[in-house]
C-alpha cells in the first residue's frame, strides 16, 4: 500500500514536471514569434493593387476666404498701365524722409481679403474674393477690367502669400507648410511634414478644419483607400490641422514601466530567464 502511495506521488510529480515544461516552452514559442512577427499596420493603403483606380470626392480647389493675402499681378502691353495696376512694395527707411519704392522686380505688396470677403484693386475697386478659387478670381479679375475699360488684354496671376496647413502629432517635422499647388492631399501634407513616424496610427488621421465658427473634424484610416478617397478631408483646405495619432505601442511608452515592458531587451530578457529555469528543472 506504501509502495502504490509513493508510486502515485512519483506520477503526480512527473505529471507536474511535465505541464511545467509545456508551459515553459509555450511561452518561450510565444514570445520569440511575437518578437519576430511582421506588423501589419505600419504601410500605407496595403490593399491598393496594380492598376486600380479610385474615384476621390470632387475637390473643387482652395477656396479663398476672408483674411486670405494674395499676391496679384496684372501684365498688359501698356507698361504706364501695369506700373498702376501692380503696386510696388514701398518701404520707410530708417534715417530717409521719403518712402522708398521697391521696383516691380522685386515684388508687389498682398491684398488681403476683407472681412466681408472683398478686394480693393486699384481702378477697378471692390472685387468679391471670398468664395472662389484663385483661377476664378483672376477670370473675375480680368472681365472686370474688360467691363470698366481699364484693360482688355489683361494676364492676371494670383499666387497665395499666408496660406498653408499644420501637420502635428507623431511626425518627423511638425509645423505649418505653405500650400504648393491649389490641391494638396493628406499624403502630400504628411510628405512635406518627413513623414509619419513608424509610430504612427495609420488609422488614425485626423483633419482639423475651422469652418466660421465651428471646426470639423475628419477622421481619414490611411489603410482603407475607398473610405480615403471618399473623405471630404482628402484634400486640404487653408488653415487645416492634420494630426497623427501614436498607436498603442507609442502611448504605452508614456509611462516608465510600460517602456520596459516593451522594450525588445525585456522580451530577450524574459526569453533568457524561461531558458534557464527550464534546464535547470529539466537537466
Amino acid at each position: 500500500m506504501e509502495k502504490k502511495k509513493y508510486l502515485c506521488s512519483d506520477f503526480s510529480i512527473l505529471q507536474v514536471e511535465m505541464n511545467i515544461k509545456t508551459l515553459l516552452k509555450t511561452g518561450c514559442m510565444a514570445l520569440m514569434l511575437a518578437s519576430c512577427s511582421t506588423p501589419k499596420n505600419v504601410s500605407y493603403i496595403p490593399n491598393w493593387g496594380d492598376g486600380e483606380t479610385l474615384t476621390i470626392a470632387e475637390a473643387k480647389g482652395i477656396v479663398l476666404k476672408p483674411t486670405d493675402k494674395l499676391s496679384i499681378i496684372v501684365n498688359t502691353k501698356s507698361a504706364e498701365l501695369n506700373n498702376v495696376l501692380n503696386m510696388p512694395v514701398t518701404s520707410q527707411i530708417i534715417g530717409y524722409s521719403e518712402i522708398q519704392s521697391i521696383t516691380q522686380s522685386r515684388g508687389t505688396s498682398g491684398y488681403t481679403i476683407d472681412p466681408e470677403g472683398y478686394i480693393d484693386f486699384p481702378l477697378v475697386g471692390k472685387v468679391k474674393a471670398a468664395g472662389m478659387t484663385r483661377s476664378e478670381l483672376a477670370a473675375h479679375l480680368k472681365k472686370t477690367m474688360e467691363e470698366k475699360s481699364v484693360a482688355t488684354d489683361a494676364v492676371v496671376t494670383i499666387e497665395y502669400m499666408n496660406l498653408g496647413f499644420s501637420v502635428m502629432g507623431d511626425v518627423l517635422t511638425p509645423g505649418f507648410y505653405q500650400f504648393n499647388s491649389d490641391k494638396v492631399n493628406v499624403f502630400q501634407a504628411l510628405s512635406m511634414a518627413g513623414d509619419m513616424n513608424i509610430t504612427g496610427n495609420r488609422e488614425q488621421v485626423k483633419v482639423i478644419r475651422t469652418n466660421g465658427d465651428k471646426q470639423e473634424v475628419y477622421v481619414l484610416n490611411l489603410q482603407d483607400p475607398q473610405a480615403l478617397a471618399a473623405s471630404p478631408g482628402y484634400y486640404l483646405q487653408q488653415n487645416d490641422i492634420v494630426y497623427v495619432d501614436p498607436n498603442g505601442y507609442k502611448k504605452r511608452q508614456s509611462t516608465a514601466n510600460a517602456s520596459e515592458i516593451t522594450r525588445a531587451s525585456f522580451w530577450l530578457s524574459a526569453i533568457s530567464v524561461l531558458t534557464t529555469v527550464a534546464v535547470l528543472i529539466f537537466k
